[in-house]
Formats: C-alpha cells, structure tokens, sequence
C-alpha cells in the first residue's frame, strides 16, 4: 500500500530544473501565458550559483538575455564585454572592432555564474513561474491527458499534473534515468584548472585571450571590479604531478608566465583556491524522449574548452520555446511542437559536438594543426570564419566549406609563383 499523501497541483509545463536552461526556458513558456512551476531539488540562496564554469558567453547566446528580462546585465556593473584573441600555432586571429550595444551577437559576455544564475531565478518569479526549491521530482508517469509528477519538497509529498515536461536537470539527469534516456559518453582527454586574481591588466580592449600551446589552452578572461579568471585546459598528465593546493597554485602560475602571449601574471594576487576537474567526459542524450523535452546540460554536456556550457543552455531553452510558438499544448500540437524541438536542435546545436568532441583528444599531429591554422591566418575569410564558428554563428559545415575553398585557393597562388 501506498504510503504517499497529496495535494494535486495542477501546471501547463513542469520544467525539472532550476538552473539556467530550466529558468529560460520557464521564462519563456510563461510569456506565452502557460502556468510553469520549476522543480529544483536542491535549497537556493543568492549564494547558489554553478561553481564548475568558466561564464564565457558566446556570441550567438548573448541577445537571448534580452528575451529573459536579462539585458541589464551586458551593461559594464555586471558584465565585461569582450571578443576573442586566438594565438594559434599558425599565427593571431582576432575578432575585429569595437562593441556596439545594438549589436549584441558581435560580442561575448564575460558574466560570471555569482551574477547570471541568481538574475534569472528572480527573472523567473518576477515572471510569475512558480519556483518550487528544495523540491524534487521522485517518480512520474504519463497517461492520454498528460503528466503525473509525485514531487517531495518542504511542505512534503505533492502530485503536480502537467502537459509539457522539459527535463533540465543537468549532466547527471534524474529524469533520464527514470524515463531512460540513455547518455552517450565520449571522452576528454583534458584537465581543467581555473581561479580568480587581481594584479593582471587586462588587455587593450577587454579582450578575452585564448593561447594554443602543445595541445593545451590557456585562458584570460577581464571580469568587473578589476579581477581576471585564467583557465588551463591541459593534457591530464601535464598536471599529474602538481600535488597540493600551493604547488598547483605555484605551477599555474608559472605555466602563465611562460607564454608570451599571455598577459603579465607577475603581480597576481589569488581571490579564490583553484577550481576543476581531472575527469569530465563528454555527454549528449536524445532532445526528446517521448513526450519530454531535454534541454541544456541534461541534453548535451560538452568538453567546458569549448566555452559553449551556458549558451547552448539558453539556446536549447529558445529553441524549445520557439517550437511551440503558435501551438498549444494538447494533442497533435504538443508531438509537433516536440518534433520541431528535435529538428532545431539536431540541426542548429548537435552539428558542433563532433567537432567538440574530436578537440577533447589531445593525441593530434601538431603539424596538422600548424598547417590548418597557417591557412586560416593567411586569409581574413577563413579567420572570420573561424571566429564565428567558435562564437556559434554557423555551423561547422560551413566553416568547413569556406577552408576547403581556401586551402584550394592558397595552393593555387602558391602554384602561380
């Protein structure tokens, strides 16, 4: 016998999730006049905020702020804006111009997770999204009419009826263990080290430097109040035998202070212990399984070099959101909608993880890769390519074509001479 006792609560879409695909895409559906409550398992504060994040957001994802009730935060209290400086071993690509305000896909955000996750969950309730903390999701099931959810929370066990559930539970998804949603894991042969200092200036125009040395990347991100985060993304056994929070610290540094290109790390003062992980491999699941709909890390969860974490989570939430735009949540409407969600992201999100992926294998022939980025350098095309790329605004087929007609084009000067 049942030991459970409810209140039924009824909602048209129980977004599992409280972080920031969950809240986007909450914001989004309750602008459409849907009644959305959020689950979220775990107690919130304004301290709650994802620590494991280097909050570079893309191009493609910074003008999704604004539909959130977010554009206050590309403003200079809460954010830097900056672009990207690639030292490649073919040469420097770096983004062009200045930042216009008005072009907000020109640019990336360096808005840290201490500000971005706490702005959209009171984003969310200002929106009316009902935002159920320490609440989580135990079992569900489905019948013709929709969803039953068996949540436990503060005020104890509850039943929430629902026509749209969107998983956004991140990389280690309850709901796709009970729904079996089976998690594609591929692997990352990188490490990443990352902490906050003062004592760095930061470079001409805030701009975000990003240094490729022997298969690794080190990076330089400007943040407000002065301060600046470096990340290494390393070969694991470069790191192996940094033992101890004071020689890891001490070893950090010393690996900055010998790339050239790298800002001066002569008077940095630590602002936080060393943050990372030694083990993070590559996730992708199905974007619908049934009838629920998987959004950010609990869809596709990559290799954090790539910088793509908190904008495709913005992204899958918007693409969610415009698949339902125009349709209800009932019947026939609710399964296109659903397919449209899964078209959208196979072919917007999805076609960068190959991509992604195939970085997160350090074993390359570096003269390979010398010779890819000699080409790229050589022509303001491709490098613009390339930035927009790496910034999400095409796709990599795209990119892929532009430097095949490049490569083609230089060896046929070449063959001129």
């Amino acid at each position: 016998m049942s030991t459970w006792k409810y209140d039924e609560l009824s909602v048209d879409v129980a977004v599992v999730g409280g972080g920031l695909a969950g809240c986007a895409g909450a914001i989004r559906f309750s602008r459409m006049g849907h009644r959305v409550a959020v689950f979220e398992k775990k107690a919130v504060t304004e301290d709650s905020y994802k620590r494991l994040c280097t909050h570079f957001v893309q191009p493609h994802a910074v003008p999704l702020l604004d539909g959130l009730g977010l554009a206050h935060l590309r403003e200079p209290a809460w954010s830097v804006a900056t672009k990207a400086v690639f030292v490649t071993p073919g040469g420097v690509i770096e983004t062009p111009g200045g930042y216009d305000p008005g072009q907000p896909d020109s640019y990336a955000l360096n808005l840290e997770r201490r500000v971005l996750d706490p702005a959209v969950r009171e984003a969310a309730r200002k929106q009316g999204v009902d935002y159920l903390e320490g609440t989580g999701v135990e079992s569900l099931e489905e019948d013709e009419s929709g969803w039953t959810l068996h949540t436990r929370g503060p005020e104890g066990t509850r039943r929430y009826r629902a026509r749209l559930v969107v998983a956004a539970d991140g990389r280690r998804s309850r709901l796709a263990g009970l729904l079996g949603n089976p998690t594609e894991s591929r692997p990352n042969e990188r490490a990443v080290l990352f902490g906050y200092f003062t004592g760095i200036e930061a470079p001409e125009g805030n701009r975000s430097i990003f240094v490729m040395n022997d298969g690794d990347l080190a990076c330089t991100y400007p943040l407000v109040d002065g301060r600046t985060e470096l990340v290494l993304f390393a070969k694991k056994s470069r790191i192996d035998d940094w033992r101890g929070a004071g020689e890891r610290l001490e070893r950090f540094l010393e690996y900055f202070d010998g790339l050239e290109a790298a800002p001066s790390v002569a008077g940095a003062v630590p602002r936080s212990p060393l943050l990372g992980y030694t083990d993070y491999p590559s996730q992708i699941r199905q974007p619908v399984l049934g009838s629920v709909a998987f959004v950010g890390d609990a869809a596709l969860s990559l290799d954090a070099m790539s910088g793509v974490g908190c904008g495709f989570a913005l992204q899958s939430a918007d693409l969610l959101a415009r698949a339902f735009d125009g349709r209800s949540l009932e019947g026939a409407d609710l399964h296109a909608g659903l397919a449209d969600y899964r078209e959208r992201f196979e072919s917007t999100i999805l076609p960068h993880a190959d991509g992604i992926c195939g970085d997160s294998l350090v074993g390359k022939d570096e003269a390979t890769r010398q010779r890819m980025f000699t080409t790229i350098c050589r022509s303001r095309e491709l490098s613009e390519k390339y930035l927009a790329l790496t910034g999400r605004m095409v796709r990599p087929a795209e990119f892929q074509q532009a430097f095949m007609r490049g490569l083609m084009s230089q060896r046929a000067g070449a063959a001129r001479k």
